[in-house]
């Protein structure tokens, strides 16, 4: 009964849950609960000095966004957020948990000073339309390389500092220069991280889509 309320009352603020989102939400608070942590993992106490009065062992930093939160998001953004990580803010926190140094939120979440985007998936899209030219990563089809097979990838793609792609949302930092993006065109998550040549970063895919990766996260798979 509950989870159909739920589902109903996500409808009416314009998009459905998919059943199995509650399902994946779930065990990312059991996941968090279990491991006493519910911050990003790289800020844990697998890898840091962690106090042992640090609220993130018992609860999420950051409430679950609101739906005037996520609409002055996707208004500055320019487009609307995918419906799995809309409702990762609105149902289990605006961001700062998850892999990496965790997840970052949408307007008023993880990654936001007092006022403004700051380093919340807006700040950095921000940043990177202001410093770069907004691409279409689909005309770059032709020019991803094929590496090895048995590798950490496939194939990627090196594309200039100046250009970034339209709709690539920096969502986490995995440290290394390593940063995990969301393609919100076509769900698929890549990696972004220094190239050996100064005027170019490599892109590579790590997942077809963010529950695919949530989904990883949540066995202990190496990531990306």
């Amino acid at each position: 009964m509950q989870n159909n309320v739920k589902r109903r009352r996500l409808k009416r603020r314009g998009y459905a849950l998919d059943m199995t989102y509650t399902e994946l939400f779930d065990r990312i608070r059991k996941r968090c609960y279990r491991e006493g942590w519910y911050g990003g993992d790289l800020l844990s106490s697998r890898w840091l000095h962690v106090q042992p009065d640090h609220p993130q062992q018992v609860g999420f930093a950051y409430l679950p966004a609101n739906e005037v939160q996520l609409a002055a998001t996707e208004a500055v953004l320019g487009f609307p957020l995918p419906p799995l990580l809309r409702a990762l803010y609105t149902e289990v926190a605006n961001g700062g948990f998850g892999p990496g140094v965790g997840i970052r939120g949408a307007l008023g979440g993880y990654g936001s000073p007092t006022d403004g985007p700051g380093d919340t998936i807006v700040g950095y899209y921000n940043f990177h339309r202001q410093q770069a030219q907004l691409v279409d990563l689909g005309a770059y089809a032709e020019h991803w390389k094929q590496v090895e097979p048995g590798g950490r990838r496939d194939s990627y793609l090196l594309l200039p500092y100046l250009v970034w792609p339209e709709q690539l949302l920096s969502l986490e930092d995995l440290g290394c220069c390593q940063e995990v993006c969301l393609d919100c065109k076509t769900g698929n998550l890549f990696c972004t991280a220094p190239s050996a040549n100064n005027d170019e970063y490599i892109v590579w895919l790590v997942a077809p889509s963010l529950e695919n990766y949530l989904e990883r996260w949540l066995r202990d798979e190496m990531l990306p």
